[in-house]
């Protein structure tokens, strides 16, 4: 892929895309876009609706807007910040449109670099970027300091393993595009090569964004790959640095407070350790998306958690034509944890895993385009790329 791009912001400006345009225009499509903020916040962040009415709230990176006119129609009151000038226009047509200009209190043409204020917030939220900046950590410190004590942080991050399959799906795509000798990962070619992959199996999954933007943004994007890729050991440690403490997440995934008893008080560094350990425990989850439970699965191992990530980065050094298909070798140890597990979709998915792999050796792309397509359980699973995550400030 082209590293040329010296940061997300500016891959988004020279490549003229939202990398999620949502469409609120019609009323059906707005209650839908409703209805999947409302699930998220209340069923799984378990944060009750009521609670953003009046609250201050900034959100860094809103984007055009769509999430926060959801804020906006609770009478949250809003400060918006947004670098990227090329989607302004849109947020201010669509808080106009909805008649909920007033509900913005300020719009800051800013990253979070360059934001200053002496205003602290009942609510911080800065979804899906975080990690893809190269100050992703430095930054989240940052913004966690406008935060009243007491206050709630949203954020979300693209986990290196819940990344997992897509990022076998970057290294399939770029494995025939190589093949092909396909002039550039953005051009036409590449996009009709992602649409004959993925694209029947992609119509199937409840998406809020075209097929073109998913491509841009994960398949054939720089800022998807092993470097920008963060895991829960990481933000924990970022947790702690802030002074803030786990509250929920999406998915819904930890079992830590299941069965305990209230007035047995757990100290933040407690809470945080269980959780960590709950993490090795459903490791498969995040690879695969497919549901585990404590019985059905062993915890895995640092072993394992390694040879993983080895892989991840070997793929993205491929991607990046710093080394050849011929390393990239499926780790043994992935393999027995997940030959020798209780769940008969784990040992399915583990296999047709493997067939995709041994299919990118060939040299011919009819065999590696049936490797994939051949991979049916596969298809059917995103793994768990995107994790919300929502916090406290103690």
């Amino acid at each position: 892929m082209d590293f040329n791009y010296s940061s997300l912001l500016n891959y988004y400006q020279e490549q003229n895309f939202n990398p999620v345009p949502i469409n609120v225009e019609e009323k059906s499509l707005w209650d839908d876009h409703i209805s999947k903020r409302q699930n998220l916040y209340q069923r799984h962040l378990m944060i009750p609706v009521p609670f953003f009415n009046n609250r201050s709230i900034i959100e860094f990176g809103c984007n055009s807007g769509e999430n926060a006119l959801y804020l906006a129609s609770l009478e949250a009151k809003l400060t918006l910040v947004e670098p990227n000038d090329q989607v302004l226009s849109r947020l201010k047509s669509g808080f106009k449109k909805f008649g909920f200009e007033r509900r913005i209190k300020a719009l800051v043409n800013k990253d979070i670099a360059g934001f200053e204020s002496d205003t602290f917030y009942d609510v911080i939220i800065a979804e899906c970027f975080l990690n893809q900046l190269s100050n992703g950590e430095e930054m989240f410190l940052k913004i966690c300091k406008f935060l009243k004590p007491g206050g709630l942080g949203i954020i979300s991050f693209d986990d290196r393993y819940g990344s997992f399959l897509e990022v076998v799906r970057q290294l399939v795509l770029k494995r025939i595009c190589q093949l092909k000798d396909v002039n550039g990962p953005y051009s036409e070619d590449s996009l009709n090569l992602a649409k004959s992959l993925y694209g029947a199996d992609f119509k199937k999954i409840n998406a809020s964004r075209p097929f073109k933007a998913w491509w841009k943004d994960v398949l054939v994007s720089p800022f998807v790959s092993w470097t920008y890729l963060w895991t829960y050991q990481q933000f924990i440690s970022l947790l702690n640095k802030a002074g803030c403490e786990f509250y929920s997440s999406s998915p819904k995934w930890s079992s830590f407070d299941h069965f305990s008893w209230y007035k047995n008080v757990p100290s933040t560094k407690n809470r945080h350790q269980q959780l960590l350990e709950d993490w090795y425990k459903f490791f498969p989850f995040f690879l695969s998306g497919i549901p585990c439970f404590r019985e059905e699965v062993k915890s895995a191992t640092s072993d394992i958690v390694e040879g993983v990530s080895k892989l991840m980065k070997m793929i993205s050094e491929y991607i990046d034509n710093k080394v050849s298909i011929n390393t990239l070798l499926y780790p043994r140890e992935l393999d027995n944890y997940l030959a020798n597990n209780k769940k008969t979709e784990l040992i399915r998915f583990n296999t047709e895993i493997k067939t995709i792999f041994n299919g990118l050796k060939s040299d011919n792309i009819d065999e590696i385009i049936s490797s994939y397509h051949n991979a049916e359980y596969v298809r059917t699973l995103w793994g768990t790329p995107c994790h919300y995550i929502c916090f406290m400030k103690a």
